[in-house]
């Protein structure tokens, strides 16, 4: 559930960056993109919650799997199985999603707002947060080769390295694609298999 939400939103916020590239959405600025990142969050972590309810239902309906919740186990055993199983993935996209906009907003003010425009940043934590762990790395991994592919077409074909190089529409786009690949190919690499939580 939690992959269809995910990729429901950040196709959302691309629409939206493709609306507004066509003249659309006029007063969209960073403190709506800010709202949408954090409702995200929220809805995200309220599907969690929602999740380990269900499995909490389907454990105390099985025969076998009732025995390890209370009154047979103690609840300790459930919550610390569930908050590894759902939420720490997670939680740990979270804390590098805020990491980076944290940084990239200190870096970006210190520059005078030579590297993102200002809802970019949000794009960014968005997507790095929705694609979960380990999935982020895969992320900043497929942005870096994006940027640096785009940094040589600027240097050998254009011959323009003046103009700023932004990867403003490229955020979405690829988490939308490590969504997609992580769901069906990514998951059954040993990589991603040792990195997971």
């Amino acid at each position: 559930m939690i992959f269809e939400i995910s990729l429901t939103i950040l196709i959302l916020v691309l629409g939206l960056q493709i609306i507004r590239h066509f003249g659309g959405l006029f007063g969209y600025r960073s403190i709506f993109v800010k709202s949408i990142f954090i409702s995200s969050v929220v809805l995200v972590f309220l599907l969690l919650f929602y999740t380990t309810w269900q499995q909490f239902e389907v454990w105390s309906q099985n025969e076998f799997s009732k025995f390890l919740l209370p009154p047979y186990q103690a609840l300790d055993y459930f919550i610390f199985y569930s908050f590894f199983k759902f939420f720490a993935p997670y939680l740990i996209s979270l804390f590098v999603a805020l990491v980076f906009l944290f940084t990239a907003k200190f870096l970006n003010k210190k520059y005078q707002e030579r590297f993102f425009y200002s809802e970019e940043l949000y794009f960014g934590a968005l997507a790095i947060f929705l694609v979960g762990h380990p999935g982020w790395l895969f992320y900043i991994v497929f942005l870096i080769v994006i940027y640096l592919l785009i940094h040589l077409y600027s240097l050998f074909i254009i011959y323009d390295l003046s103009r700023r190089i932004s990867l403003y529409y490229w955020w979405m786009p690829v988490g939308i694609f490590v969504i997609l690949i992580s769901n069906y190919w990514l998951s059954s690499l040993p990589l991603w298999q040792l990195l997971k939580v």
